[in-house]
């Protein structure tokens, strides 16, 4: 006799009862040949089996007919109600046919009644026979498309001997298993392991299985996980009905058929499976959309990829993701990638095949490899997981700009719909790649654009200075050469006054591109803008009394330091001290004060003058704005002095903001970031 292949499924346990027993070792012998995989438990009566088997059950029985005490009937009949569950077959063995025999055993659910005398190789046929049964009706199914995957139990069980039982008739039936002891716990493992089913036992320490049951349907992450009450101590039809109203999904009493439980729990699975490809579907349709709103807001390649590839691994349940973009001969010349391991090395870099990419091209569709290990397409280095792969292409408007890539570890895992999924993904992904080189290329223009505007400006506006200086030099010296009467005197003020005014906007227009062109960039320096603001008040005191103004200064006497390029500062303060005395009516006030507020060094100028109309605030910084309305619009200027104002500041890493009110005039507020290397002297 050959030993029975022991590889295919676990051990399978055998009870013999025989109250001879040379019967019951030679049975015994002639079924060790089957190799390792059974244990054999043998036995010389009714009691002395039941007493070996009370903490596991058996998958055969074979009991002899007439024994002491307890006949193989009653033997058989005690079996079918063991805590760990009936025989999966059960043979009877009598020297006596005795009428009514048989439709006793088929009552039983005997599998045979077998006539003595019966030989151990007949026995041996008939076990190996149940085994091969048992190793065909037990082992997972393999669809013919992606690889099936383990399903996971959770045992949640208080007694060890019932959860080794169980595990054993999961372990034939091929499922993976995890087990718990109390209610505590199970609560952990289902959220922290994810099970497709729980076994759930209803007496247990640390909540109850009814509670249990309650707080997983609670929770919408694990609503969804079927639950099969499994109990030898919650018996009434009203607590059933609890489970069951509870949300149990089966309510099964003890002792159980075996293969009543199993039945039971693959019509759960199967029913779960379905429910996880609508769920799993259902996600990857969101997708879509949501792709596309988080897309429409990037600007850089590197979110693009990042957004992409993490939200379709995720959804597709991807080993890693990978973007190629190409330069136009094909040519990889940008990767992205994201892997949802923390096994991540080079090992797993992606190479395509150059036929590839020439049949991307042709067809303008993506593609699915099944086995990367015998696909002509698929390039990898050794040691590379990847065994399946969906590929889309990136297509811009006129060009391939590369390729959308996952990766699995399993073969056939990739599905149609996910690559019309994927390809829709691609699309999108290709317009906001599109748009981001488009933009990037507009910037630069317009980065060149400006930077020929400006050095235009500078050019034109230095040009402009010795024509109109010697115009207002000229005019200095008419008075010189003759006398003048009072009207040329008028129209020679006049010309110096336009001289003058023409003069201060080429300044102005030659610092603003100076500023633009960043020429003053590095030419900063710790410095005390205190001292400088009490500098440039002093210089403006003679204006302010020619016009009979209060100008004063206000604040903590300290030295504080920025960083920053004095000149430049100085003429903030400059520009908006004088605008404060331009703008404001005689015997009015003009108030500067200074205060340190954390890192920040902060300056009003506020004065009494006309104020600024709402309507003009939000555009005063704009260059060449005026106010065109009110007292102010009478006031000769060019609308740059704020504009320069409001670059120097933001120069510096600075703020401005002002407040005004019609006839009760304006506040310019300035703060400057304090030096971190700022010494205080109180």
């Amino acid at each position: 006799m050959e030993p029975y292949p022991s590889a295919t499924i676990e051990q399978v346990r055998i009870l013999i009862v025989d109250d001879h027993p040379s019967t019951a070792t030679t049975l015994a012998r002639a079924l060790t040949q089957l190799g390792p995989s059974v244990d054999i438990v043998s036995a010389t009566n009714g009691l002395e089996a039941l007493e070996k088997v009370k903490n596991k059950g058996v998958d055969i029985l074979i009991t002899d007919m007439i024994m002491p005490e307890m006949t193989g009937l009653e033997l058989i009949e005690k079996m079918q109600n063991h805590p760990g569950g009936r025989p999966a077959h059960t043979y009877l063995v009598t020297a006596y046919d005795v009428p009514g025999l048989k439709v006793t055993a088929q009552r039983l659910k005997v599998d045979e009644v077998l006539i003595k005398p019966v030989r151990p190789e007949r026995i041996y046929q008939i076990v190996a026979r149940n085994m091969e049964d048992m190793k065909h009706s037990t082992n997972p199914i393999k669809s013919a498309g992606r690889e099936k995957r383990k399903f996971k139990i959770l045992v949640a069980d208080d007694r060890p001997d019932n959860v080794t039982l169980l595990a054993r008739y999961l372990d034939y039936e091929g499922y993976d298993h995890v087990s718990a002891q109390d209610g505590l716990e199970t609560l952990i493992k289902v959220q922290d392991e994810m099970p497709d089913l729980v076994l759930l036992d209803i007496n247990m320490p640390n909540k109850d299985g009814f509670t249990v049951l309650e707080e997983i349907r609670a929770n919408p992450a694990l609503e969804h996980i079927p639950v099969i009450i499994l109990t030898a101590a919650r018996l009434d039809p009203a607590d059933v009905r609890e489970g069951l109203n509870l949300g149990a999904d089966d309510y099964i009493t003890k002792p159980f058929d075996r293969h009543e439980l199993m039945a039971r729990i693959r019509t759960k699975l199967r029913v779960k499976e379905a429910e996880d490809v609508i769920r799993r579907r259902n996600r990857e349709l969101s997708l879509l959309p949501e792709i596309g709103k988080d897309l429409s807001a990037r600007l850089d390649i590197q979110e693009i990829a990042n957004v992409v590839l993490k939200r379709t691994a995720e959804t597709f349940g991807a080993l890693e993701g990978h973007m190629l973009l190409l330069d136009t001969d094909g040519n990889t010349v940008e990767r992205y990638k994201i892997s949802l391991t923390s096994e991540d090395n080079d090992a797993n870099q992606i190479e395509l095949d150059k036929s590839f990419f020439n049949r991307i091209v042709d067809t303008h569709q993506g593609m699915i490899i099944k086995n990367t290990k015998n696909d002509p397409h698929w390039k990898s280095n050794e040691g590379n997981p990847t065994r399946s792969a969906v590929v889309a292409p990136l297509f811009g408007r006129r060009e391939l700009l590369g390729f959308l890539l996952l990766t699995q570890e399993m073969e056939n895992y990739f599905t149609l719909e996910q690559l019309l999924l994927l390809q829709a993904i691609a699309s999108q992904a290709a317009i906001a790649i599109e748009n981001v080189r488009l933009y990037e290329n507009v910037t630069q223009e317009q980065k060149r654009l400006e930077r020929v505007k400006n050095e235009f400006i500078a050019t034109a506006s230095h040009d402009l200075k010795n024509p109109i200086m010697s115009i207002s030099g000229y005019s200095d010296l008419l008075s010189k050469a003759g006398p003048l009467n009072s009207q040329q005197q008028d129209f020679v003020g006049y010309i110096q006054s336009s001289a003058r005014n023409m003069l201060e906007l080429v300044q102005n227009m030659l610092q603003l591109t100076e500023i633009d062109l960043q020429q003053m960039e590095d030419r900063l320096e710790t410095l005390e803008p205190v001292k400088l603001l009490v500098e440039t008040i002093n210089e403006f005191q003679i204006m302010a009394q020619e016009k009979n103004l209060s100008l004063e200064l206000r604040g903590e006497d300290t030295h504080i330091l920025i960083e920053g390029n004095p000149l430049q500062i100085r003429q903030v303060y400059s520009n908006l001290i004088g605008n404060a005395i331009k703008y404001t009516p005689a015997g009015g006030s003009v108030v500067i004060s200074i205060q340190r507020l954390d890192q920040t060094l902060e300056v009003q100028i506020q004065d009494t003058g006309y104020g600024i109309p709402a309507a003009d605030l939000p555009f005063i910084f704009d260059r060449f704005y005026r106010v065109r309305s009110g007292k102010a619009s009478d006031i000769e200027g060019n609308g740059l002095g704020l504009a320069i104002v409001k670059s120097i500041v933001e120069r510096h890493k600075g703020k401005i903001m002002v407040q005004s009110e019609m006839e009760r005039g304006s506040t310019f507020c300035v703060s400057l970031p304090i030096s971190e290397s700022n010494s205080s002297i109180s």
